[in-house]
């Protein structure tokens, strides 16, 4: 997806940074390095010590990702692998490359577009408690929505509303050109929106927006009473113990985020901080890190955050014109793998890449998560799922 490149994500699932504002100074690129700071394999279970098979196969998984993130010259990459009894997490290369630090598996990433996920649950979850119903208008929760009478949670959701995106708004490129950092609100994204021409009726089709979300977000907050924020705090992060997971630009962050690149054709530039998060939000202001993403997914694909009727409506598929992504539901993406079919997302934001899928029928999981916002995290998960299926 391309807007004021700013703005630019692949399948509109992201954002980077307009190539105006690439004004730092370019670094050399780094040969890679493993960061340790847990095992990198372990079992399962709990105190048992990873079998022999555990320990090979922890062995072909670092090597495929020292690979796969060398052949895409990222900086550096963390991921994680849940495969029956084995659990592997792994990183390569440097998270710093001005202090040349190397990369430890958990170390915290920008998610981008998983945000989405993380709502789309917690909107289930107030559905749970009779708080909404997903075929409830728009405009029941949110007002100024064109047609919001006409459109409904589910097609919010499953970005079938054919509300326009906001970050390929002519205006929010000009605004964030002259003031990259400038906080928005949640309304203020939305009118940007509806400044544009929806791109069809709700309900006649599929087209990924990341101004969805917003509204999404706003429709929790306005069922609740809550903030955003503090919803997906007591509702999924504390309860299900996600302790490296936060809304950035909306609660205190959490230590160990690392700094993210992107290259426009003269080396790479540290864009950590040049955007507001505020200008995210709801649609991918989440930071995260491995451990927490496959710990989220493999819980959610189980069926121990919801309902089976729940996860039955999130995995009711949109056909997509994505190569490899067949399928969009309720927040979630439906990926072609080795594997088989995954059930997760992926996400693009300034300085990172991000993609975490579940293993449907299992409690098993992949996560990868590089520095670089130029790469393909979704491939490196392919990676790793290959080596799983020839374990």
């Amino acid at each position: 997806m391309v807007t004021s490149e700013g703005i630019i994500m692949k399948h509109t699932i992201g954002w980077l940074l307009p190539a105006s504002l690439a004004t730092l100074a370019f670094v050399p690129a780094c040969s890679p390095h493993h960061g340790e700071d847990a095992p990198a394999v372990t079992s399962a279970e709990s105190g048992a010590a990873p079998s022999a098979d555990c320990v090979a196969l922890g062995a072909k998984l670092q090597a495929a990702l020292d690979g796969a993130a060398a052949a895409q010259k990222a900086p550096g990459a963390a991921a994680a692998v849940q495969s029956g009894d084995c659990v592997w997490r792994g990183a390569t290369g440097v998270s710093d490359l001005v202090a040349n630090t190397p990369t430890k598996p958990g170390d915290l990433f920008r998610i981008g577009s998983i945000t989405k996920t993380f709502v789309a649950t917690l909107i289930l979850m107030l559905r749970a408690e009779g708080r909404l119903s997903l075929d409830d208008a728009v405009s029941k929760y949110v007002q100024g929505i064109p047609a919001g009478d006409q459109m409904t949670l589910r097609q919010i959701l499953g970005h079938t509303s054919g509300l326009f995106d906001y970050i390929y708004s002519p205006a929010f490129g000009q605004i964030i050109e002259a003031d990259p950092t400038r906080a928005f609100t949640p309304a203020e994204l939305i009118a940007l929106a509806t400044a544009q021409a929806p791109y069809f009726a709700p309900g006649a089709g599929f087209r990924y927006s990341n101004t969805n979300y917003i509204v999404a977000g706003l429709v929790a907050e306005a069922v609740s009473g809550g903030t955003l924020a503090g919803l997906l705090r007591t509702r999924i992060l504390d309860p299900v113990g996600l302790a490296h997971t936060y809304l950035d630009g909306a609660e205190p962050p959490i230590q160990g985020l690392i700094r993210g690149y992107r290259d426009y054709g003269a080396g790479l530039v540290d864009i950590t901080y040049q955007l507001s998060p505020t200008e995210a939000w709801a649609a991918g202001a989440l930071v995260s890190n491995v451990d927490d993403l496959n710990r989220f997914f493999a819980l959610l694909i189980s069926h121990e955050l919801l309902s089976s009727d729940d996860l039955r409506d999130m995995t009711t598929w949109s056909p997509t014109m994505w190569p490899h992504e067949p399928g969009y539901g309720l927040g979630l993406i439906e990926r072609d793998s080795a594997l088989g079919s995954l059930n997760g997302h992926c996400g693009i934001i300034w300085g990172f890449q991000a993609a975490s899928y579940g293993v449907p029928g299992s409690g098993d999981a992949i996560t990868a998560l590089i520095n670089r916002s130029d790469g393909d995290a979704a491939r490196l998960v392919d990676d790793l799922a290959k080596v799983v299926k020839e374990r």
